[in-house]
């Protein structure tokens, strides 16, 4: 291009940059003005999702209709305000328009349970209804603590946007001048460097192309004949030193991915099994060693079966395999075995590795070995359905046979007799010799009474000296009498503690079902525990099997 044109190109171009960032600087301007509406508009939806919590804590505490309705209203604006964000600049988190569905969902819940509650008489129902009131509360109060905080973080990253749209208007305002004032200055020394400087930039870079330098560049910029030789010669150092630098870069990355995948595979603190295709493994990492107590040599060429502790049937492994062929990874608990025999549990994660064409060419799997909290899990259900004295099944255990046993009678057209047992005079026992002594013969007699009872009956603990006895699959009332018998025998044998021979007789109500009118398990317990004062009232160390009367 000539020295003219040039000129003529310069100012043009320069006219056409001052006007680009003037338009910059209005368009700037608007972008921050829709974003500080947003930011208006998440502050908005977060005083309201405030509100939501308040009314949501009124509900949990009266269980109004208006509070409900003012809940269901305050939601759905919250949702409005949401969606009018969906076509703006940085519409509303998907998280946070989700979140506030699911407040929706769980709210009916909520309500759904409490009505529920209140319209239920069974104790152990309404209990249960009761906790599940408290978990949906929970659960409501978590989901919009996380709603809260998406529109928040989204309401800050608008703040951020806007300060930044501010901050580069302030700065295009500052660089129209400025860059006015440097394109005059350019001109005045661009005659002088069109001409001189790329004929000795050429002249230097082609002699040390001709030497085999390929660092140096001619790089005049200009658009005339010295503009296009340059490039030429510039394009051929470039196309080979790129490609050198290419190959170079590839040999690195691949050494260092092949780095790290070693130093992950050996440090994982997760076991990891790695097979091919028909399940012969490959190759472990030491951690699968310290879990199975198998070293990498036993295992290299076996099918994980090795480690199969037989507790899983076929249809588990049926849903296994579907799940992985179908979806290409499995994850859940599996019951293994160790190298010494011992079963453990384990959390694994299975994924199947596929080539181009969708075919499987490993298996790849994770696992810890979680056997320390199945244990305690196991141990936390044992506490929570057990007397922690005796060992026996507490009250709400019982709750649960005594129902499956009603209804099992039911269906099956037999009989079942509960027995409530009371010690007779045991207070004297604690009086005289102590509490610890109480303990004692309490876990004495629980053992002696265990001892005739059959296998599938149910003896349970209520509390202090109060016992009960689920008799289950009678043919009818009277079978039940001898094992009543040796109940109250068992109970009448001594029991020996720090030299002293503790012994104590019982008393016995007992309850049938069915019987002549409908009862539920509390009040079948109800009228045991009559017919037993009435044992009492007899002269005690007997049994007194439950009439009419028995239930008020």
């Amino acid at each position: 291009m000539r020295l003219r044109s040039l000129l003529v190109s310069f100012v043009s171009s320069a006219l056409l940059l001052t006007l680009g960032l003037a338009l910059s600087v209005g368009y700037l301007a608007n972008r921050s003005r829709e974003v500080a509406r947003l930011e208006q508009q998440a502050h908005q939806a977060s005083t309201q999702i405030s509100s939501l919590l308040v009314l949501t804590h009124e509900f949990a505490l009266h269980g109004e209709p208006r509070t409900v309705q003012q809940w269901k209203a305050l939601q759905a604006e919250i949702g409005d305000t949401l969606a009018a964000t969906e076509q703006s600049p940085m519409p509303a988190p998907l998280e946070a328009t989700a979140g506030v569905a699911q407040l929706a969902d769980v709210f009916r819940q909520l309500v759904s349970n409490g009505s529920a509650r209140q319209a239920d008489t069974d104790v152990g129902q309404n209990s249960v209804q009761a906790r599940r009131q408290a978990l949906l509360l929970s659960q409501l109060l978590a989901d919009s603590q996380a709603v809260t905080e998406s529109v928040q973080r989204w309401s800050l990253a608008a703040d951020q946007q806007r300060q930044h749209y501010e901050k580069l208007t302030g700065r295009l305002a500052i660089a129209i001048p400025a860059l006015m004032l440097l394109l005059f200055g350019a001109l005045a020394v661009l005659l002088f460097k069109r001409v001189l400087y790329p004929l000795r930039r050429l002249n230097r870079a082609v002699e040390a192309i001709s030497k085999g330098d390929l660092s140096v560049r001619s790089a005049t910029g200009t658009d005339d004949e010295f503009g296009e030789l340059s490039r030429h010669f510039d394009a051929m150092a470039v196309d080979l030193v790129s490609e050198l630098r290419r190959e170079v870069k590839e040999r690195h990355q691949a050494e260092a991915q092949l780095r790290l995948a070693a130093s992950v595979f050996s440090h994982a603190r997760e076991g990891i099994m790695i097979t091919a295709a028909d399940g012969a493994i490959i190759d472990v990492n030491d951690t699968f060693s310290e879990i199975t107590g198998y070293a990498r040599d036993e295992v290299l060429g076996q099918n994980p079966r090795l480690l199969s502790s037989g507790r899983h049937d076929a249809h588990f492994y049926q849903a296994f395999w579907r799940s992985l062929l179908e979806q290409s990874f499995w994850t859940g608990e599996l019951w293994n075995r160790r190298k010494t025999g011992e079963i453990y549990a384990a959390m694994q994660t299975i994924s199947a590795i596929r080539d181009q064409q969708g075919q499987i060419t490993h298996f790849v799997a994770l696992f810890s070995d979680i056997t320390s909290f199945k244990h305690h899990e196991s141990q936390l259900l044992t506490l929570a359905y057990h007397d922690a004295l005796t060992g026996l099944p507490n009250r709400a255990l019982l709750q649960d046979r005594l129902q499956q046993a009603m209804v099992q009678a039911k269906r099956r057209g037999n009989h079942l007799a509960l027995a409530f047992l009371d010690l007779d005079a045991f207070k004297a026992i604690n009086d005289r010799h102590g509490h610890a002594a109480g303990d004692a013969l309490l876990v004495g007699v629980a053992h002696h009474i265990k001892q005739v009872l059959r296998e599938g009956d149910t003896f349970a603990r209520l509390g202090g000296d109060e016992f009960v006895v689920l008799l289950a699959d009678l043919p009818d009332e009277l079978a039940c009498e001898p094992m009543l018998q040796r109940i109250l025998e068992a109970a009448s044998l001594p029991v020996a503690w720090r030299g002293v021979s503790l012994q104590v007789s019982t008393s016995l109500g007992v309850a049938f079902y069915p019987a002549d009118r409908e009862l539920n398990a509390d009040q079948l317990l109800q009228q045991a525990d009559h017919a037993m004062y009435r044992a009492k009232q007899e002269g005690r160390n007997r049994f007194e099997l439950s009439g009419p009367g028995d239930l008020m």
